[in-house]
C-alpha cells in the first residue's frame, strides 16, 4: 500500500467522494462522543437515587467533566497540531473510551467525578482533531458542510439516540453495565480510523487534481507541525482579536448545548414527572431537527460564499438569524404543556446547531491548517469555561428555586454570544497564512 501520491496519478475512479468518507469517520467519532457524554445525564435519576444526590451534587459531577473538557480543549488542540491528526485522534478516542467504562465502577460522588473528569479530558480532543482534519481535506467553500456533517450530523444523531439507547440499556441491565457497553463502542471505531485516515499527501486514494485544489488556497506549503514549538505556535495566534473573539462567542453559545445535554432529563423528571420510560420515549424529539439544522447552517453559508459573499458576511448573517432563534429557550420553563416545552427546546437546539456549524468553522477561516487545532482548542476552552460557571449556577438556582429562571438565562446567552461576534471578534478573515 503506497504512502504517497504518485506524480502522475490522475484517475478519479472510486475516489470522487474520498473526503466525505473521511468525514464519515469524523461523524462516527462525534456520534460516539455524544453517546459517552450523555450517559450520566440520562442515568442521573438512577444514580441520584442510589447515591442520594442533590442538584448541587449533580452540578459538581458535571463540573468535573466540563472543567476537564475546558482544559482538554486547549491541551489536546496543541497536541493534535504537534503529533498529527491520525495518531492524536486514535489516542484520545481510546483514552475517553476507557474513561467512560471506568464510570461503571464508581462508588460515590468522588469516584464518579474523577472518572467523568478523565472522560471530559479525552472527549475534548474530538473537536480540535475533527476541525483539523476538515481543514486538511476540504477547500474553504465546502468546510461549512464538512463541519456540519461530522458536528451537526454526528452530535445531532448522537444526542437524539442517546436518551433512547442509554435509557433502554439501563432498563435492560442497570446504569453500571450501560457505561461499559457505551464506552466499548470506541474500540470498534479505532481500527477503522487507523486503517483509512491519512493526510491528503499520503493517502493512497487521493487524486492529484483534488490535492492541487487544496494547496492552491495556501500561499505556501505549511511548515511541518513538528518543526514548530508549542510556545511559538501560541504566539502565532493569540495576538489576534479574531482568535479571542471565537473563544468569547463559544463562551456564551456552547453553554446552551451543555445545559440541554446535562440537565434536560433531570428537568423533565423533577418538574414534569417523567420516569426512565418517558426519557426514552420523548426526549429524542428535542434533538431530531439538529441533524438537519447543521447541514442547513453550513450549507447556507457555503452557498452564500459561492455566490460571491465574503466569508465574514456569510458566516455572520447565518449566525445572526440562528442566534436570535435560540432565544426560544426562555419559554420552556414557563409553559404548562410538555409538548410545547419539547417543541421550544427543539427550536433552541435546531438554531444552536446551525449557529455552531459556523462557529466551529471559524478557526479554519482564520488560520492555516497547521494551527487550526490550536485555535479550535483555545475556543473550546472558552466554551468549557462558560459551561463550568453556568453549570454551578444551574445547580444552585434549581435547588433554591426551580428550573424556570435557568431557562430564562439560557435564552439570554445567545445575545451575549452575538455581541461577542460583532463587537469583539471583528472581521472574519485569514490572519495566519504560513
Amino acid at each position: 500500500m503506497p504512502d504517497a501520491v504518485p506524480a502522475d496519478k490522475q484517475s478519479s475512479s472510486g475516489v470522487k467522494n474520498l473526503r466525505w468518507w473521511i468525514c464519515t469517520l469524523l461523524f462516527l467519532a462525534t456520534l460516539i462522543n455524544y453517546l459517552d457524554r450523555q450517559t450520566f445525564a440520562v442515568a442521573t435519576p438512577a444514580i441520584v437515587e442510589e447515591f442520594s444526590l442533590s442538584n448541587d451534587d449533580v452540578a459538581n459531577i458535571n463540573i468535573a467533566f466540563t472543567s476537564a473538557y475546558m482544559i482538554g480543549q486547549l491541551v489536546t488542540g496543541r497536541f493534535m497540531d504537534v503529533l498529527g491528526t491520525r495518531a492524536g485522534f486514535l489516542i484520545i478516542m481510546l483514552f475517553w473510551s476507557v474513561s467512560g467504562m471506568l464510570c461503571s465502577t464508581a462508588r460515590g460522588i468522588v469516584s464518579l467525578s474523577i472518572f467523568r473528569f478523565l472522560l471530559g479530558w479525552g472527549e475534548a480532543g474530538n473537536w480540535p482533531a475533527s476541525v483539523k482534519a476538515i481543514s486538511e481535506w476540504f477547500p474553504t467553500r465546502q468546510r461549512g458542510l464538512g463541519v456540519a456533517y461530522f458536528s451537526g450530523g454526528g452530535s445531532g444523531l448522537g444526542a437524539m439516540i442517546a436518551p433512547v439507547v442509554i435509557a433502554q440499556l439501563i432498563l435492560w441491565t442497570d446504569w453500571r453495565w450501560m457505561f461499559v457497553i457505551v464506552g466499548a463502542t470506541g474500540f470498534l471505531w479505532a481500527p477503522l480510523w487507523l486503517w483509512f485516515y491519512r493526510s491528503p499527501e499520503k493517502h493512497w486514494l487521493m487524486r492529484r487534481d483534488e490535492l492541487d485544489e487544496l494547496r492552491q488556497e495556501q500561499s505556501q506549503k505549511p511548515e511541518s507541525p513538528q518543526k514548530q514549538g508549542v510556545l511559538a505556535g501560541w504566539r502565532a495566534v493569540l495576538r489576534y482579536r479574531q482568535v479571542w473573539g471565537v473563544a468569547f462567542v463559544r463562551f456564551f453559545s456552547d453553554t446552551i448545548l451543555w445545559f440541554y445535554l446535562a440537565w434536560l432529563p433531570k428537568y423533565f423528571v423533577d418538574e414534569r414527572g417523567y420516569q426512565m420510560e418517558g426519557i426514552r420515549d420523548h426526549l429524542w424529539i428535542v434533538f431530531l431537527p439538529a441533524i438537519f439544522a447543521s447541514f442547513l447552517g453550513g450549507g447556507i453559508s457555503g452557498r452564500l460564499i459561492e455566490r460571491g459573499w465574503s466569508v465574514n458576511r456569510a458566516r455572520k448573517t447565518v449566525m445572526l438569524v440562528t442566534g436570535l432563534m435560540m432565544m426560544s429557550s426562555i419559554g420552556v420553563g414557563l409553559v404548562e404543556s410538555d409538548v410545547t416545552a419539547l417543541l421550544l427546546s427543539s427550536i433552541a437546539l435546531l438554531s444552536f446547531y446551525a449557529y455552531s456549524t459556523n462557529t466551529l468553522t471559524l478557526p479554519a477561516d482564520l488560520v492555516s491548517p497547521r494551527l487550526v487545532a490550536s485555535v479550535s482548542g483555545f475556543s473550546g476552552m472558552g466554551a468549557g469555561l462558560g459551561s463550568v460557571l453556568f453549570t454551578k449556577l444551574v445547580g444552585t438556582i434549581a435547588d433554591t428555586y426551580s428550573f424556570t429562571p435557568v431557562f430564562i438565562l439560557i435564552g439570554i446567552l445567545p445575545l451575549l454570544s452575538l455581541a461577542s461576534l460583532f463587537f469583539v471578534m471583528g472581521p472574519i478573515t485569514r490572519v495566519v497564512r504560513d
